[in-house]
């Protein structure tokens, strides 16, 4: 028996591009609200974006339509964003919001790893990216309540919801992931494992 992930509130919205907004990394067109999510984003002058549950894209030459930055931008890019957000605190509250913020080399791989996000975002308990994030908004805030019934989430820093494993078989593997389980499924029922999957069967 397997949960990928455990459970815990969800009090307060992070507005990610609020953030990269007040700090420079985002900029909009004149007038714009920030309400019609990316169409009032001034690309030529944003060096990175929020998208989705904590994702962060930098605004990369040669990838984004109308990118900027260069291999020299996105270092620097990084290392000011990662700088800045975490241990980030919610002033209102008092609470550190921002456990840590990661490159995405640090927890993917594989042939589409270059689709993933370039930074991920770990709230803390309590916080997640706003539902306004997910959709790419960027509003004049940093922070807002969850006002929703929607109020507990997962979509925080992986580390203060762990999965859990059950097994009534003897697992001898020292450190079992979840990568393991699809290779053990496979195991049990015969079939053979394909060469471009990860881990290994927890039965072997």
């Amino acid at each position: 028996m397997c949960s990928d992930h455990g459970f815990t509130s969800f009090q307060r919205g992070l507005h990610i591009n609020g953030w990269l907004l007040a700090n420079g990394f985002l900029a909009l067109k004149p007038g714009a609200t920030g309400e019609e999510f990316l169409k009032e984003v001034d690309w030529s002058r944003t060096k990175a974006y929020a998208l989705g549950l904590g994702g962060i894209y930098l605004n990369r030459r040669g990838r984004e339509a109308n990118g900027i930055l260069d291999d020299a931008g996105i270092t620097e890019t990084t290392h000011d964003i990662v700088r800045g957000l975490t241990g980030l605190v919610d002033i209102e509250r008092g609470d550190r919001a921002v456990e840590r913020v990661v490159a995405k080399e640090e927890v993917y791989s594989g042939p589409f790893a270059s689709h993933a996000p370039d930074l991920l975002v770990c709230t803390s308990r309590g916080y997640r990216a706003s539902w306004t994030t997910a959709l790419g908004g960027a509003p004049d805030a940093i922070f807002e309540d969850n006002t929703k019934r929607w109020g507990g989430d997962h979509i925080i820093d992986p580390s203060l919801v762990p999965g859990v494993l059950f097994s009534s078989n003897p697992i001898e593997k020292v450190n079992p992931s979840i990568i393991d389980l699809a290779p053990t499924i496979l195991a049990a029922f015969g079939v053979s494992e394909s060469p471009a999957l990860e881990g290994r069967s927890l039965a072997s």
